[in-house]
């Protein structure tokens, strides 16, 4: 079976998934398969082939996953992976890779199985920056939704744990879910492969005295695997002075913060992060410690505890449902559910014997032998062959209805599922489709193309029954809105114009007609047709030329500010009214002649006592600071710059009893 693994992480990554991956391509090969594993690295220049590994550019996303994450539209390379031959697409991704796994199955006619490796849930921490609930809620959601539209896109859905598969129920997924764990080469963690003498040097690279034991952290650097609270435990610890050491394997967005929280803490002589290791040399790195831990719920099986007791470590574990089936208290591990109650087990875990410890570390490698790597290989092969046997299957049209613009075709397969695909009339006719009919996936393919155009030709529809747009307008909107080819674009546009729902004459009219009753200038309505994409040639037939009636409405948009603008000078109120009519798209000239159309009888006759007033509130606020002279002076320029005659700012001056005093 020629068989594609598309990832978006692989060596020389290290995590979960990675070596869930790797593990599986080896056993595959180990079957006589042939396979390829489709990932990426950073760069963006061109793909990488190295043997049977092929390499998306793509750029490292470190505030996520330290991913090299790529977009999924690699159509040139569609061609290659045609050429590969595939039997089975398993894609171990939802982000670049994972679709673009999806386009290739569907444009090859692949069958496609996949493994959900990760509970995106508990990483909705990465866009919800301010803790909100209701943004942690939103994004849980869309989380849900996604997983549901990914796993009904497949033939199998596995899973790696009960707890897993649980959370893909909740999100009411309707694909198979098979249960198969991550195997495990458990001989390539036996501890009987690393020598003493590499245990003593890296034991020695980590300051680990003869006396003390090494407590070992291997896995991301990141929020979600709460490492803080290991840190916490160990400030604890050092206060007990007790003789363990923690050493932090791995890279990841939240390496430097520990860092400095670990120095600001001054446990950095108890705590060593030693960064990114090579996968080939994990396994000499748990054979040298003395126990693992870790503090992360968002484990989907918990590798790294299997990998752990596979090599004989005792295990610490944050309670959680995926390391149920792994640990037994006090049998081979601890659990804890924060800093105060690790610490405790860690000091009871030291104050054992070698020989207790040894008898742990026995039980525990007894513990993982299910998790034998040849066993996953092999059920991970029946889901191939229960896929492949299940996929090339033809369709039946179960049952037409004809739409006034299109016509919704129902089609079911042997396994009584249904599809309903949405296609124009004219390509209904053109292929002769009649209920009952057979229908092979090629044709589905075709229809789906022509579905496509339909369903946007249905949007354009939609948008136009709530309000009119221009023949620009609706370009816009489609090509923002839709990957489709201009020529598509185009015979939309034409159905529309022959149908009469596009019409920029009428819209011009209507619009034109709409702007005049809200008193919008003549210069506005032009603007504003242009911008909406209406041809000069229709502007000027639509758009006349009324000096009389561009009056009128410039008189009514002054009388309306001359009645709400209060308190203020004559002259600054003729400022703001001709200021708001040329604002409005008038020009200057008209704007002057409404302003000498307009009776200032009220507001002359209304001029003193406005003057009274405000000169009253400028006594108020400027006698504070200054008196005599200098506060009659200000006060009299104040006034004149607010628009008053200096002869009426002199006598109201007069006029007030404080300016005597």
């Amino acid at each position: 079976m020629r068989i594609g693994l598309f990832s978006d992480t692989y060596l020389p990554d290290i995590n979960g998934v990675v070596s869930s991956v790797e593990l599986l391509r080896k056993k595959l090969e180990e079957m006589g398969n042939e396979v390829y594993v489709i990932c990426t690295y950073p760069g963006l220049i061109k793909v990488q082939r190295e043997g049977n590994i092929i390499r998306l550019p793509g750029i490292e996303f470190k505030k996520l996953y330290g991913y090299a994450v790529t977009t999924p539209f690699h159509y040139f390379l569609i061609d290659d992976i045609k050429d590969l031959n595939l039997d089975i697409i398993h894609v171990h991704t939802e982000f670049g890779v994972g679709i673009f796994a999806q386009i290739c199955a569907d444009k090859l006619h692949i069958p496609l199985v996949r493994t959900y490796h990760t509970t995106y849930e508990d990483y909705t921490h990465y866009v919800n920056f301010l803790g909100l609930d209701s943004i942690d809620k939103g994004a849980k959601k869309i989380v849900a939704n996604l997983s549901k539209m990914y796993g009904e896109k497949c033939m199998h859905l596995i899973s790696p744990s009960k707890k897993t598969r649980d959370m893909l129920l909740r999100y009411n997924i309707k694909t198979k879910i098979d249960i198969i764990p991550t195997g495990t080469e458990l001989e390539r963690f036996n501890p009987d492969n690393t020598d003493k003498t590499r245990r003593d040097e890296i034991r020695k690279e980590f300051n680990i005295a003869d006396d003390e034991k090494m407590l070992l952290y291997v896995g991301r650097i990141a929020q979600e695997k709460s490492i803080d609270m290991l840190l916490r435990t160990f400030r604890i610890i050092k206060d007990k002075q007790l003789k363990i050491r923690l050493v932090v394997i791995g890279g990841g967005p939240d390496l430097d913060s520990l860092k400095d929280m670990a120095k600001n803490m001054n446990i950095d002589d108890y705590v060593v992060f030693a960064d990114k290791r090579s996968f080939d040399t994990i396994p000499a790195y748990y054979h040298s410690a003395d126990a693992f831990v870790s503090a992360s719920t968002t484990e989907t099986q918990g590798m790294t505890y299997i990998e752990a007791l596979a090599s004989e470590c005792v295990i610490f574990a944050r309670r959680d449902e995926c390391v149920e089936e792994l640990l037994d208290e006090g049998i081979n591990g601890y659990y804890f559910d924060n800093e105060e109650e690790l610490a405790e087990k860690i000091e009871i875990f030291m104050s054992l014997d070698d020989i207790k410890i040894k008898e742990m570390s026995k039980t525990g490698r007894l513990k993982v032998n299910v998790y034998d790597a040849n066993i996953f290989g092999q059920n991970i092969f029946k889901i191939y062959e229960e896929s492949i046997a299940e996929y090339r299957r033809f369709y039946t049209v179960k049952s037409i209805k004809l739409k006034t613009d299109y016509v919704l075709l129902e089609l079911v397969s042997p396994e009584s599922s249904t599809e309903e695909i949405i296609v124009s009339l004219d390509t209904f006719y053109e292929k002769g489709i009649r209920k009952d009919d057979i229908v092979s996936l090629e044709m589905i393919d075709e229809l789906k193309k022509d579905e496509a155009i339909t369903n946007v030709y249905k949007s354009a529809i939609k948008k136009l029954s709530i309000k009119d747009y221009t023949v620009k307008e609706m370009y816009d909107y489609l090509l923002n809105n839709f990957e489709l080819p201009i020529e598509e674009v185009n015979g939309i546009i034409d159905r529309l114009e022959e149908k009469g729902l596009l019409d920029d004459y009428k819209y011009a009219i209507n619009k034109c007609d709409s702007l005049e009753r809200k008193l919008f200038s003549r210069r506005h309505i032009i603007n504003t047709l242009k911008k909406n994409g209406i041809s000069l040639e229709i502007i000027d037939d639509v758009v006349k030329l009324d000096n009389d009636a561009e009056f009128k409405k410039a008189l009514k948009i002054a009388t309306k500010y001359q009645n709400s603008i209060k308190d203020k000078s004559l002259n600054v109120k003729k400022q703001y009214i001709i200021k708001k009519v040329v604002n409005e798209g008038f020009d200057y000239q008209i704007a002057l002649k409404v302003l000498e159309s307009l009776d200032f009888s009220y507001e002359v006759y209304n001029e003193k006592t406005i003057l009274s007033k405000e000169t009253d509130k400028l006594y108020k606020r400027l006698s504070k600071k200054y008196s005599g002279t200098e506060l009659r002076n200000r006060m009299y320029y104040s006034l004149i710059s607010k628009g008053f005659s200096s002869e009426t700012v002199y006598a109201i001056l007069n006029e007030k009893e404080w300016s005597r005093e």
